[in-house]
């Protein structure tokens, strides 16, 4: 019974003190649970300071801190990421106790957590309280944007205590921590770490509302001299009182990248008086004013609940950078100052480019201009815009320069706020970097997949990122520019095969790579299969339709994608929230549902976006069904629920999709409203049978921004059964005519003993395809496929297909190759076994190895990770010698995580390096009979490790290596 009052009461006291305000239906919890990765704790909107609960440290899921199947709390730190998939930050952690701080350190010095329970828990917008259990401590947070307010109860009788702990981390290491300051009720400080950002510098000055009675400074399990300053990669301050005024203690603590000086400044304009209670008000108030942007009609409390946490979640990153003065720490170290607008960082660009950037452009046209500004003086500080930032520092996280999208699609809808000239001039050198393969990728019009991981990720986005550039550069009166950005946006085609109809990994010589799983989480993709990224090409669905063979075609395959029921292969840890092989938990598959309505069936888009609004968010702690991303996730239901999807940022239009609720008002920034009504309840009539705006019809599957931008009345008719009336005018696509598809071989030449068998085709129905052996390009007069012939010498083969009343495809150029056989050695085996050397260090790829001295070496059975000395951050080189049993092409494989490369007799076979994943990668040799040597080289960087070694005969299945049978 007792149980039942503790749950009443918190129900209680939460929903009376919000009211019906937005802020009533916002929980902050969604999304703590499964792999959500959000924190429950107190920020204001896009505010420095994320002051939450750490209840975990050191693994995936404590990637914001906080998980919420967690019962033990470490105390509250002031720097969280929301949502993201690599985990940093946790600065500054305070713990109050009625304890001295040697009865709960363990022997690694670090806090033993406090044991809480969720029944005395309660998380709102700017708030959050918790009780202690054990030491019966009432901890409430609150923030403004750069300091974290504390408000700490203790019982009565109890000595209270504080710890400081700069030590704490969530998964960084930390490069220099300085107390530089202790007054009667102030410490100031700092803590250098690198992390995921490299070169973290967080300043921190922390008030406390009574004054020290007792402190001591320890380091490594000693208390310290009160010499100040005081140095150290381990420091906890220990405060307590033997008698207070009041039961209550407050903290505040500003932060800063600049200073201390900084960290003060901003303590002392934001917070220079001690009550809590005014500041929860004001972060409370700031949280109203935000989610009344949206103001909804109809729906459920859960849905209401749902929508508007999801609203929260989308203003919570990206983080201002900048003191109050505008000052802030730049890529380049420097000291920059701004007092015209603020400055930011955490970018999940590769993330938000998709809808949640889209969304920004309707909420406030200062702020996208704001961050199109940061992003440029990035630019101006580091020579290219950002990819993924965190605190001054670029992580290189993710694929593809997505910046270009967000300034095209801000410079398209008229916010233009930001020098033009500079911006492209940005977006140019973005475009022209040797990061992940974009050198081969503008070299050859593809990125090789057998010299470079990820390559048809890679590929893809970089070819709508250039579309984007050619946006710009187009309304700059660039045309050369934009001409040349325009071809390069065509680039997708080149990994397109037109036999099994999806984007494939493609060999330097033309041939694809060998075996394809598209189920299998191959290191050609990007946290996906080959699948997930069979429609990326938001720029150019037409041209994509034409790779298919046409309409027909391409529809089956959305079809096939939602409905087929094979499992995936791999890694599935950023694969989730599976209907068919679409997955809603990860990015690349966010715009499919939505193209059907390039293809003339619209009710199928609003089918499935109607299933996945209901079935991948819920008001649980496991509500938000991969990562939040920065609100990528979150402005996906958003926008959806409002009945608009951006497809193609930069195109300015809007797929239709059927409204959440009956009635949304939505506020834009420029003081406009759209108002956007249904006639039924869109829970019971899912599909839309027609939408005018401001009393016209609108006879299309899109609506453009400028006309929603204008503000006025989206209504929507709605209907039980899908409506098929066809559309007049289709949305956007770069290319707008009809093409023939990429020809293809039906098999792979690219190494042949004696003769290959040459078999051609083409996806295009009625199309027939030319070829030359010679080097030149196929033309109408050369000489015409029409059945399989046999080569015996190596040919560079050029095929195109041609089709009355269609443009001929493009040029596809394959290298048939005749193998030579490495010669064996001259070597008599005697005992199975490998050398080995073991190195530890952080490493990103298997040549960080090279020129240091290992921690050991010696020689083993086998190629093992059970000779590793410690989970993470190692390396091994392996060597040794197989028996060739015949003359042959044989194909090696390794699967690995996080990278390895495989040589044999000093050739590169296989190239999996860096991989940060579970995937394999595999290569062919031709080989002699006899002996020859194997060198596999491998990096464990951290989450997870994984070594296969193996090899086969081309026709066989590859297999592991066993002692018995091939390594010797």
């Amino acid at each position: 019974m007792k149980f039942l009052k503790i749950i009443l009461l918190v129900v209680v006291i939460t929903s009376c003190s919000r009211s019906n305000e937005p802020i009533s239906y916002v929980n902050p919890f969604i999304g703590t649970g499964a792999h959500g990765h959000t924190f429950p704790g107190a920020t204001t909107p896009f505010g420095m300071v994320q002051l939450s609960p750490d209840t975990r440290t050191g693994n995936w899921d404590a990637c914001s801190g906080y998980h919420y199947s967690d019962s033990i709390i470490i105390g509250f730190s002031h720097t969280h990421l929301s949502g993201t998939g690599c985990i940093d930050l946790g600065d500054v952690l305070i713990r109050p106790t009625t304890q001295p701080l040697s009865s709960f350190i363990d022997m690694e010095g670090k806090l033993i957590p406090a044991p809480f329970s969720h029944e005395r828990e309660i998380a709102r917008p700017g708030y959050y309280n918790v009780m202690l259990d054990e030491e019966h401590i009432k901890c409430e947070l609150t923030a403004t944007k750069r300091a974290g307010i504390h408000r700490y109860t203790f019982p009565e009788g109890a000595k209270p205590g504080i710890i400081l702990d700069l030590s704490h981390q969530l998964d960084n290491e930390q490069i220099e921590l300085r107390i530089q300051s202790i007054s009667k009720n102030e410490i100031s400080g700092y803590r250098f770490s690198k992390g995921w950002a490299n070169d973290q510098r967080l300043y921190f000055v922390a008030r406390f509302s009574q004054d020290f009675q007792n402190t001591i400074i320890w380091s490594k399990g000693k208390a310290l001299e009160s010499v100040l300053p005081v140095n150290s990669d381990d420091i906890k301050v220990e405060l307590s009182w033997d008698d207070l005024t009041s039961s209550e203690i407050e903290v505040h603590v500003g932060i800063s990248s600049v200073s201390i000086a900084g960290a003060k400044k901003n303590l002392e304009t934001e917070a220079p008086s001690f009550n809590f209670e005014e500041y929860r008000l004001q972060a409370e108030k700031l949280w109203n004013k935000e989610l009344a942007m949206i103001r909804v009609k109809g729906g459920t409390q859960k849905e209401k609940e749902i929508f508007y946490t999801a609203l929260y979640h989308s203003l919570i990153a990206p983080y201002i950078i900048n003191d109050v003065d505008g000052s802030y720490r730049g890529l380049d170290g420097e000291i920059h100052r701004d007092e015209k607008q603020n400055h930011y960082t955490a970018f999940s660009l590769w993330d938000t480019f998709r809808a949640w950037h889209p969304l920004m452009t309707f909420r406030d046209e200062a702020f996208v201009n704001e961050m199109i500004n940061s992003m440029l003086d990035f630019y101006r500080q580091s020579g290219e815009l950002p990819v993924w930032p965190l605190w001054g520092c670029e992580t290189n996280t993710m694929i593809g320069y997505h910046s270009v999208s967000v300034i095209a699609d801000a410079w398209k809808k008229g916010i233009r706020g930001y020098d033009a000239e500079l911006a492209l001039e940005a977006m140019i050198a973005s475009s022209n970097t040797r990061r992940k393969g974009n050198d081969l990728y503008r070299k050859l019009g593809f990125i090789p997949a057998n010299m470079k991981r990820e390559s048809v990720s890679c590929l893809l986005e970089y070819a709508y990122d250039d579309w984007c550039v050619s946006l710009l550069a187009e309304d700059l009166g660039k045309e050369e520019i934009a001409n040349e950005y325009k071809t390069r946006a065509l680039n997708y085609r080149n990994v397109f095969d037109g036999n099994s109809l999806f984007f494939r990994g493609k060999q330097d010589n033309g041939n694809w790579i060998s075996p394809f799983d598209p189920f299998e989480v191959s290191r050609d993709m990007t946290e996906a299969n080959a699948w997930q990224y069979r429609f990326f090409v938001p720029h150019d669905i037409q041209g994509l339709v034409n790779l298919f063979g046409g309409e027909k075609a391409f529809s089956e395959a959305l079809d096939t994608l939602f409905n087929v029921t094979s499992e995936i292969k791999g890694d599935l840890q950023d694969i989730t929230g599976l209907v068919g092989q679409y997955a809603h938990g990860n990015e690349p598959s966010h715009h499919i549902s939505h193209l059907y309505s390039y293809v003339g069936q619209p009710w199928k888009t609003q089918l499935y976006v109607h299933k996945l609004l209901n079935e991948m968010y819920d008001n649980t702690p496991g509500g938000i069904i991969g990562n939040e991303d920065c609100g990528q996730m979150s402005a996906w239901y958003l926008m959806n629920s409002l009945g608009i999807y951006p497809v193609c940022p930069g195109s300015n239009e809007y797929i239709l999709t059927t409204p959440r609720f009956e009635e949304m008002i939505f506020t834009l920034g420029n003081g406009k409203q759209i108002r956007i009504e249904t006639d039924k309840d869109p829970h019971k009539y899912p599909f839309i049978k027609s939408v005018s705006w401001n009393g016209e019809k609108v006879n299309a599957t899109f609506i453009t921004h400028q006309q929603l931008s204008s503000g006025g009345v989206l209504s929507f008719e709605l209907s039980q059964e899908a409506y098929k009336e066809a559309q007049n005018s289709r949305p956007y696509s770069m290319t707008t005519e009809k093409q023939v598809s990429n020809p293809y071989l039906e098999s792979d030449v690219s190494f042949f003993l004696d003769s290959c068998v040459v078999e051609m085709g083409v996806a295009t129905a009625g199309a027939a395809v030319y070829f030359t052996l010679d080097g030149t390009e196929p033309a109408i007069t050369s000489e015409k496929y029409s059945k399989p012939f046999t080569l015996r010498e190596s040919k560079t083969i050029k095929i195109k297909a041609f089709k009355d009343g269609m443009r001929a495809s493009p040029v596809s150029t394959i290298e048939a190759t005749k193998a030579t056989l490495a010669l064996s050695l001259h070597k008599t085996l005697e005992q199975n076994g490998v050398r080995y050397n073991y190195f530890e260090g952080t490493f990103s790829k298997v040549a960080d190895m090279e020129n240091l001295m290992p921690v050991k070496k010696g020689w083993a059975e086998n190629i093992s990770l059970e000779l590793a000395e410690q989970e993470d951050h190692y390396g091994f080189t392996f060597e040794s010698f197989i028996l060739v049993p015949a003359d042959g092409l044989y194909e090696f494989y390794t699967i690995s995580d996080d990278g390895s490369v495989l040589w044999v007799d000093g050739k590169k076979v296989v190239d999996n390096d860096g991989s940060h994943a579970a995937v394999k990668a595999t290569g062919l040799i031709g080989l002699k009979k006899g002996v020859h040597k194997i060198d596999v080289h491998y990096i464990e960087d951290y989450e997870g490790q994984l070594l296969e070694v193996g090899m086969g005969k081309k026709e066989q299945i590859a297999k592991p290596f066993r002692d018995d049978e091939l390594w010797r």
